[in-house]
């Protein structure tokens, strides 16, 4: 799915700039591109900015789980985060 229309980046493109150090909208924009021309995809920016901040923890805290739980098995499938 696009993140960002006007230069036609996918999510996990911008996926990818967040694993390789992007931390805010700026630097994805300095980057890549996104969010820097009509701003509409800015948010959807912040918001995968933020999934990938909390990935980590709940990773963590499903790996502390004794077996296998709902929760688990949707991340797992990629539905929750």
């Amino acid at each position: 799915m696009y993140a960002c229309v006007c230069f036609s980046i996918t999510e996990e493109e911008i996926q990818d700039e967040i694993s390789a150090g992007a931390h805010t909208e700026e630097e994805i924009g300095e980057r890549c591109g996104a969010g820097t021309s009509c701003g509409t995809c800015v948010e959807r920016l912040g918001c995968l900015i933020e999934e990938a901040r909390l990935r980590p923890c709940v990773e963590k805290t499903l790996a502390a789980c004794p077996s296998v739980c709902d929760a688990a098995v949707l991340v797992s499938a990629g539905v929750a985060a």
